[in-house]
């Protein structure tokens, strides 16, 4: 989201958080697609004009079952890589892991990955752990992939950017990277601004949204917004 509002400010922003039935990384991948398509469908009857998937488990479960909307769709996956990297490194889910589609992706354009599972940071982040237990995590993920000499680290997961002055301090020079910047970039042409050029934010929680306002204080939000808690049950789909 903020890397969005970056690179094209102006927007009206739909921000879906399916609370209910994080977290998506040890969940089969049959279920988090369900879980996905209905999060996009939610989207499109709240007027979405374009759908951007955030999470690297939700878009691996879609292509993995090959249900990734055509149109007017986006997943965070969709990135386009710095050309002059040879070797680099991902942290994610365990499911983003196991499914293969960073190895995928950096195969087709001759790059050599290394995955590093990292499931105990979403735990982490969700729970706004103390810094000294965020740093162990990343330390151990930043450690290895020094280790095997890669020339970035690509935080394969939404939660990670949150962290990720904490990659950089550990990375000792190595290039972190935010799919979400990369994705922004291209996609910066492709979002229309609202007619009167104002920028807002509308969260949608599908449970315990005063848990989520707390978050979204303190990792911050730059535009104005509104978070708004609905269940399941309610939507029509």
């Amino acid at each position: 989201m903020s890397q969005l509002i970056r690179y094209r400010a102006g927007c009206e922003y739909l921000y879906v958080a399916d609370t209910a039935h994080a977290p998506f990384g040890t969940k089969s991948v049959e279920e988090v697609k369900d879980i996905a398509l209905d999060c996009i469908r939610f989207l499109r009857a709240k007027g979405a004009d374009v759908v951007i998937s955030a999470c690297n488990t939700a878009q691996a479960a879609l292509m993995a079952l090959n249900a990734q909307p055509q149109a007017n769709f986006f997943g965070i996956l969709d990135f386009d890589l710095p050309s002059d990297l040879k070797k680099v490194g991902v942290v994610a889910t365990e499911a983003t892991v196991s499914s293969g589609v960073y190895l995928d992706k950096m195969n087709r354009i001759g790059v050599e990955v290394f995955q590093r599972p990292c499931q105990e940071l979403v735990s982490a982040i969700e729970s706004c752990a103390q810094d000294e237990k965020i740093e162990r995590i990343v330390s151990e993920a930043v450690d290895y992939m020094r280790q095997v000499g890669v020339d970035a680290i690509i935080l394969g997961c939404t939660h990670f950017p949150l962290v990720k002055h904490v990659f950089e301090g550990l990375s000792g020079g190595i290039l972190v990277l935010d799919p979400a910047e990369l994705l922004a970039k291209k996609l910066e042409g492709l979002l229309l601004k609202n007619p009167d050029g104002k920028a807002r934010v509308k969260f949608y929680v599908s449970s315990d949204a005063e848990s989520f306002s707390k978050k979204v204080q303190r990792y911050g939000v730059a535009l104005p917004y509104t978070v708004e808690e609905f269940s399941w049950g309610e939507v029509t789909t």
